[in-house]
């Protein structure tokens, strides 16, 4: 099986080289790697261009972009639709957006292209995360059918029959449902992947809780849904941060009458999905 990677990195001088090493080693190297340097202001561009130098499938886009709010979305698919417009060839088989934070055991990439090969239903498919914490690798709370956004492989067919990822604050989880929608499958396989920045570390947990109610109810979530989410974010730390600013956001988009970012049928959809999932979690079906 043939595949592209697209990496949208900005300020990764600490690990982006470590991805990279992890990439070059891959048992299945890729037809092509596009690097969008997203205006970093330390040295990752010039670990780039070592890198770029050495290997005639791997390329770099300098996007001289200064803004640093790039925590849960919308800046970041931006600069990976620079690097998916410059891909030389789209006659692939699966596409895969790379964070620069990363270390993918060697196997990684053929495993991906093993599991799409072996079922055809399957339209996006990854492994799990292990938080690089100190000296510790944690994993991290795992959903079978969501992979993560780090590091998101999908069947070029599914990718663009959903219309590829939504330019939006929440784009990681909206493709899964869309696909799901569509008769996809999406699946988690038993693979771990390091994690040297974990996504906690990227944002401010008052405007980010916030921003992410307000996208919630833009993504046509219900109020049910909504309330069942303030419940379970009860336990996450800050204590109480998170589920307040979440509720909040919601009620301020609501109250503010803020415009829905995606179609009935796939609101009622995902509202279905989740509230289900989230019932049986609560009442341990």
């Amino acid at each position: 099986m043939k595949y592209s990677i697209v990496s949208p990195v900005k300020n990764e001088e600490l690990y982006v080289e470590k991805t990279i090493l992890s990439v070059v080693a891959q048992t299945l190297t890729p037809t092509e790697w596009l690097i969008v340097d997203d205006g970093s202001t330390d040295d990752t561009l010039v670990i780039l261009r070592k890198y770029e130098e050495k290997y005639d499938w791997i390329r770099v886009i300098s996007n001289p972009s200064h803004d640093e709010q790039r925590a849960g979305g919308s800046k970041v698919m931006r600069a990976f639709y620079i690097g998916y417009e410059a891909l030389a060839s789209r006659e692939i088989d699966f596409i895969v957006k790379l964070d620069g934070d990363l270390e993918l055991p060697k196997e990684y990439f053929q495993t991906v292209a093993n599991t799409f090969d072996q079922n055809p239903k399957v339209g996006i498919c990854g492994g799990y995360i292990k938080n690089k914490i100190g000296d510790k690798l944690i994993q991290e709370g795992e959903l079978d059918y969501h992979v993560r956004g780090a590091f998101k492989s999908v069947r070029m067919k599914c990718f663009q029959e959903i219309g590829g990822f939504k330019v939006i604050w929440n784009w990681d989880g909206l493709d899964s449902m869309q696909a799901m929608m569509n008769g996809w499958e999406t699946k988690v396989f038993d693979l771990p992947v390091i994690h040297y920045r974990p996504t906690s570390s990227a944002y401010n947990p008052v405007k980010f809780h916030f921003k992410d109610g307000r996208y919630a109810y833009r993504l046509r979530t219900s109020f049910f849904l909504a309330f069942l989410r303030f419940i379970g974010r009860l336990k996450k730390r800050p204590i109480l941060v998170p589920s307040i600013f979440y509720i909040l956001g919601y009620h301020y988009a609501l109250l503010s009458n803020d415009k829905y970012i995606i179609d009935k049928e796939l609101g009622a959809f995902t509202n279905k999905f989740h509230t289900k999932r989230i019932l049986d979690i609560l009442f341990r079906r």
